[in-house]
C-alpha cells in the first residue's frame, strides 16, 4: 500500500486504550512498519530512536499530554509527517486550532470507520510521497543553485586562468568530499601538461594510489562520463571522471577519487557534479577567451610601442643651428601613435625648409600615411635644386592622393622655405 522503494512506510499509533491500539496495529502492519505507543511520552522515545514517521495516528484524549499538544511537539523536528487526530468527543476549538496550525491533517471520531480510516491513511501516504518528491526536489534545487553560487564565486575570485582552475578543483573536492581530485586542462583534444590538485586534509591515501589514465582516454573519446571502483589497502575506492566541456569542445578533464567508503556516486550526484562541470566549462571558456584578448593586446601593445618609436625616431631628433634663426619642435601623440607630424630639413645651399602637418584620424592608419608622407616630402626636399613650395605641395598631392581618397583620409599640411641670406619666407 505505501512504500519507498523495496523498505515500507513507517507508521506509529498513539492510544491509552490498549485494544484499541491493538487494533489500529494489526490493521496496518501489513502495510507499514508499524510502531505503537500506549502514551505521548512513549511515542517521543519512539521518535527520538526510529525519526521520522510517513503517518502518526493519535488518540487526542490521553492522561499528562493530550494529542494536539503532542503533535506539536513533533512539527518542527519533523515537518513532512502527516497527522491524524482520533477523538471521541466534540472539542472544536482544539481541532480547528490543530488543523490551522499544520499540526494535524484530518480528524476522525471514535469509533471510527476501518474503511473510511484505510482511505484516510492511503490518501496521507500519497500526500507524504507528494511532500517528500517536492522536499527532495527542492534540496536538489537548493543544493545545486548553492553549489553552482560557490562555484561562481570561487571563479570570479580567481586572479588568473590557472587560479581559476585550481579554485574549480577545490571547490567541486571539497563540496563532494571526494580524497582526492585532478583536473588537467585539454588543448586542442590533448592533454596539456599542467595539473591541478585537491586532497582532503583528513585522507590519508596517496593521490597516485589509483591510475585514472584509462578512465581520461574514455572521457576524452566519447565525452561523456566515467565510472570505476576497485579495492585499495582493503577498503572500497570509488572513482568518477568527467569531462568539461562548452560548444562541443573539450576544455578540461576532471577526475574525483574517493576512498574508504561503501556507497557509490549516486546518479543525483553524478548529475550536478556534471552540471557542475558543464557551469565551470562555461566559465573557463570564458576565462580562456579574455586570456587571448588579454594576450592579443599586450602583443598589439608591444607592437605599438614598437611602431611609436620608429615613429618617433622618423621625426627629426636634432635641430639645426642656423645663425639668427631658432628652431623648436616637439610632437606628443594622443595615442601611441598617431598622424601628427612635423619637418625640419636644412637643404645644403643653405636654405631650412619646415613643415607641420596632421592626418586625419588617429593611431596606426594615420601613422601609416605620416610615414609616407615625411618619406616622399624628404625625396622632394633632397633634389639639387627644390621646386618653389606651391609647386612641392603639388607633387605631394599627385603622389599620395589616390592612397587618402581610397582610404578615405585626408592632410593639412603646411610648408614653408627660409632664406636665412635675404631673411625671405615662402609658405604654401
Amino acid at each position: 500500500m505505501a512504500e519507498i522503494g523495496t523498505d515500507k512506510l513507517k507508521l506509529m499509533v498513539v492510544d491509552d486504550e490498549p485494544d484499541n491500539l491493538d487494533l489500529l496495529y494489526r490493521t496496518f502492519r501489513r502495510d507499514f512498519q508499524v510502531y505503537k505507543a500506549n502514551h505521548a511520552f512513549g511515542a517521543l522515545e519512539i521518535l527520538d530512536q526510529f525519526g521520522e514517521m510517513a503517518v502518526i495516528i493519535s488518540d487526542q484524549r490521553m492522561p499528562e499530554m493530550n494529542g494536539t499538544e503532542f503533535f506539536s511537539r513533533t512539527v518542527e523536528r519533523f515537518p513532512d509527517t502527516i497527522r491524524i487526530l482520533l477523538t471521541g468527543f466534540t472539542d472544536v476549538e482544539d481541532l480547528v486550532d490543530a488543523i490551522n496550525s499544520g499540526q494535524v491533517f484530518k480528524y476522525i471520531t471514535k469509533p471510527w470507520n476501518p474503511e473510511r480510516l484505510r482511505s484516510l491513511v492511503e490518501q496521507a501516504t500519497d500526500t507524504y510521497r507528494l511532500v517528500k518528491k517536492r522536499t527532495q526536489e527542492l534540496r536538489r534545487a537548493l543544493r545545486r543553485e548553492s553549489l553552482f553560487n560557490a562555484v561562481t564565486t570561487a571563479i570570479r575570485e580567481s586572479l588568473d586562468y590557472d587560479s581559476m582552475l585550481q579554485k574549480i578543483v577545490a571547490t567541486i573536492g571539497e563540496t563532494f568530499e571526494a580524497s582526492s581530485c585532478l583536473l588537467k586542462p585539454v588543448e586542442g583534444d590533448r592533454l596539456t601538461q599542467d595539473e591541478f590538485f585537491y586532497h582532503d586534509p583528513k585522507s590519508d591515501v596517496l593521490d597516485s594510489f589509483f591510475d585514472s589514465s584509462v578512465l581520461i582516454e574514455k572521457v576524452m573519446e566519447t565525452r561523456h562520463y566515467q565510472l570505476a571502483q576497485d579495492i585499495y589497502d582493503g577498503n572500497p575506492s570509488h572513482h568518477l571522471v568527467v569531462p568539461l566541456s562548452y560548444h562541443q569542445h573539450l576544455l578540461a578533464v576532471l577526475t574525483l577519487h574517493q576512498w574508504g567508503r561503501d556507497r557509490l556516486w549516486e546518479d543525483e550526484d553524478i548529475q550536478l557534479i556534471a552540471g557542475v562541470a558543464e557551469q565551470a566549462a562555461l566559465a573557463l571558456s570564458q576565462a580562456k577567451l579574455y586570456q587571448r584578448l588579454q594576450e592579443k593586446q599586450q602583443q598589439i601593445h608591444t607592437e605599438l610601442e614598437v611602431a611609436r618609436q620608429i615613429q618617433y625616431n622618423l621625426l627629426r631628433q636634432s635641430l639645426p643651428d642656423i645663425k639668427g634663426v631658432k628652431v623648436q619642435a616637439c610632437c606628443y601623440p594622443a595615442r601611441e601613435v598617431g598622424g601628427d607630424f612635423f619637418e625640419v630639413f636644412v637643404h645644403p645651399k643653405g636654405d631650412l625648409w619646415l613643415a607641420v602637418g596632421d592626418v586625419s584620424g588617429k593611431g596606426v592608419p594615420a601613422a601609416l600615411f605620416m610615414a609616407s608622407i615625411i618619406s616622399v616630402l624628404r625625396r622632394e626636399l633632397s633634389q639639387e635644386t627644390p621646386a618653389e613650395p606651391n609647386v612641392v605641395m603639388q607633387n605631394l598631392n599627385h603622389a599620395l592622393s589616390e592612397d587618402l581618397i581610397s582610404n578615405n583620409y585626408f592632410v593639412t599640411l603646411v610648408l614653408a622655405c627660409y632664406t636665412p641670406s635675404t631673411k625671405e619666407l615662402v609658405y604654401t
